[in-house]
């Protein structure tokens, strides 16, 4: 049995759900996740379903949205039995539980690798935010610690046994945990959102790089990116060193983060530093101007990074 809501009129079962809400503007996303190009084949049932809504709620998170109510598909092989389904379901269900987040039908089907599909509804509190509203002159800002997650696939896809000599427990932890289990940062969004400090946004899902030029192109101006100023996290220069890995690559085009980049204009920088902290660290990382692309600034020289990111059409090992 699912959770009872008031919402939910019809939930699971019958051809479509029926939902109460009040009046005003959804908020709307879907996105898929596929074995063996978003997560690994031996990734257990339930984080896959976690993983699943999580990259969901980042998109709505990125409108300062509030999520309300998804639906859950799920392909799957025969092999895998019945309770994969239901454990997949229940992991989702962890994800959304402490946000409220109502689950309110799907579907199954057969497929020979797993893929999951959601379709979340939100509602923004105020304006949604769009990639399209930055101005020149805006800052630029990153939540978290863009990178850990491309170092956590890394470490997962090395074979037992196998972590690299000298990379502490609680690092490899933490790489591990930003890729199987990505925060979305619904809270930060709203609050950004309801205090009108921020001027456009998207989530880093393929990367700094690339996104950062979606969002500037949205925009009609040109991303600099300031190397000096992006956040380094000590787990993640860790495991750098030990594998001889240079941490901005994994930075600017790892992708699978999840955190929020977004623009505000210098008045609100004041503010939006007031809201860092030591779990979701904000970091002010460079700035829009008149041209085109995103650009890294190191030592006065500039390089083009708007291709560095997550091909969708390429599949992972």
């Amino acid at each position: 049995m699912l959770p009872a809501s008031e919402r939910v009129l019809v939930g699971p079962g019958d051809d479509a759900a029926v939902v109460r809400v009040e009046s005003g503007n959804l908020v709307v996303t879907t996105d898929m996740v596929v074995e063996a190009v978003d997560f690994l084949p031996e990734t257990e049932p339930e984080s896959v379903g976690r993983r699943a809504l999580a990259v969901n709620l980042s998109d709505l998170a990125a409108m300062g949205a509030r999520p309300e109510f998804f639906l859950l598909s799920i392909a799957f092989s025969a092999e895998k039995g019945e309770d994969f389904p239901l454990a997949l379901a229940r992991g989702a269900l962890s994800r959304a539980a402490p946000l409220g987040v109502d689950l309110v039908g799907g579907d199954l089907s057969t497929c020979p690798q797993t893929i999951v599909s959601v379709a979340l509804w939100g509602r923004a509190e105020a304006r949604a935010t769009l990639r399209s509203g930055a101005s020149a002159g805006d800052c630029l800002f990153v939540s978290g610690f863009p990178g850990r997650a491309a170092a956590g696939l890394a470490l997962a896809l090395r074979s037992p046994g196998s972590r690299p000599a000298g990379l502490a427990d609680a690092q490899a932890a933490e790489l591990l945990a930003a890729y199987h289990d990505p925060e979305p940062r619904v809270a930060l969004g709203l609050e950004l959102s309801r205090r009108n400090l921020w001027t456009a946004a998207i989530d880093v899902s393929d990367g700094i790089g690339v996104d950062a030029s979606r969002l500037a192109r949205a925009s009609g101006l040109r991303a600099v990116i300031e190397k000096e100023r992006l956040p380094v996290s000590p787990a993640l220069e860790a495991a750098g060193e030990l594998q001889e890995k240079d941490p901005f690559a994994w930075i600017l085009g790892g992708g699978d983060d999840y955190e929020l980049l977004f623009a505000a204009p210098e008045s609100a920088a004041g503010a939006i530093e007031s809201l860092s902290s030591r779990e979701v660290p904000i970091t002010r990382i460079g700035r829009l101007e008149q041209g085109e692309g995103a650009h890294l600034r190191e030592d006065g020289r500039e390089r083009d990074i708007s291709s560095l990111g997550h091909d969708h059409f390429e599949a992972r090992p």
